[in-house]
């Protein structure tokens, strides 16, 4: 099977399909579709033309929200990831970015006449799309939980990325699977192992998605002897961290425990063992985001969109079948 082929299976979509993104031709294919297709693209390492760098018919000007703080962007790259390829296509497709709005600043907000829209990078709170609208009533959501965003948002699919997950360790013979992140995720990995007849609560550890978190969790476990067969990690911060906890302890990884993170970085070949993730392409949503950004600001959509990004599995070394 050729590569188009096989990345249009993995998109679900078209051979046609597939060839026409890949290859910017005139085509009706929707901007789900289009990201589906580039996120089986990067998966597959095919080598697909660079977007244009020509700038938009009109120029328009945005302001950039974002709300997480500098602490998570630490904790969190793939937030940093999100504003750094958003910054990229800005500038690519002549987008100003006039105003930089932090989550501490948000409500001293005020509309601005010079600005076209908001592109919003990060976790929405309560009160955090009123603040917005006050900015602009032209907003895109750009974010990786998608549970408090109203209007046009572009986030993962963590849906998916749940249930690939636990079908890849059960697939390997695990059969306590445990978690370690953040109580938002935690309750929609609880629903899918609890689908998939996997569930142990006593496993699972609903917590601020820190590194130190994901050393003290681990540690303790390892000490109290009740460790699970693997664990769904929510950053590779706090893998790191577990990893460096069992091996203290003197757990060996991946033959005793098995550790896969949420979050696939650059740095994840360099763990040792190299670390097993779910990617998905902060690049490709930052784009999609932009591209809703504009519809709204040229036709001044009313209907909002939401489009979630699928993830694939990055096989490494910190997973073994049991």
């Amino acid at each position: 099977m050729n590569r188009l082929n096989e990345i249009a299976k993995l998109a679900g979509v078209s051979r046609q399909e597939a060839e026409d993104v890949l290859h910017e031709y005139e085509s009706n294919v929707s901007e789900i579709s289009r990201t589906r297709i580039m996120q089986a693209a990067e998966s597959l390492q095919y080598r697909v033309p660079k977007l244009s760098s020509k700038p938009a018919e009109k120029e328009y000007s945005i302001a950039l929200a974002v709300l997480d703080d500098s602490s998570d962007e630490l904790e969190n790259p793939f937030i940093a990831a999100l504003r750094k390829y958003a910054e990229v296509y800005c500038l690519k497709q002549g987008i100003h970015i006039r105003e930089i709005i932090r989550r501490e600043n948000i409500s001293d907000s005020k509309r601005m006449a010079d600005v076209d829209g908001v592109l919003v990078i990060g976790r929405v709170q309560d009160g955090d799309s009123e603040a917005i609208e006050k900015v602009s009533r032209q907003s895109v959501v750009l974010t990786d939980w998608d549970g408090g965003a109203e209007g046009d948002v572009v986030s993962i699919d963590l849906h998916q990325m749940t249930e690939l997950v636990i079908s890849h360790l059960k697939e390997m013979g695990h059969e306590k699977i445990g978690y370690i992140g953040a109580p938002n995720w935690g309750e929609t990995l609880k629903d899918e192992l609890m689908k998939a007849g996997l569930l142990s609560e006593e496993h699972l550890y609903l917590t601020d998605p820190h590194g130190t978190e994901g050393y003290r969790i681990m540690k303790e476990a390892s000490q109290s002897g009740s460790l699970a067969n693997a664990y769904i990690v929510q950053s590779s911060v706090m893998s790191l961290a577990a990893i460096t906890a069992l091996r203290e302890e003197g757990k060996r990884i991946p033959e005793e425990v098995s550790i896969v993170s949420f979050y696939d970085v650059p740095e994840a070949h360099y763990f040792a063992p190299s670390l097993t993730t779910l990617h998905v392409s902060a690049e490709e949503m930052a784009k999609a985001a932009l591209s809703l950004l504009t519809d709204k600001m040229t036709n001044h959509r009313d209907t909002p969109l939401k489009m979630l990004v699928p993830a694939t599995m990055k096989m490494r070394e910190s997973t073994a079948s049991k």
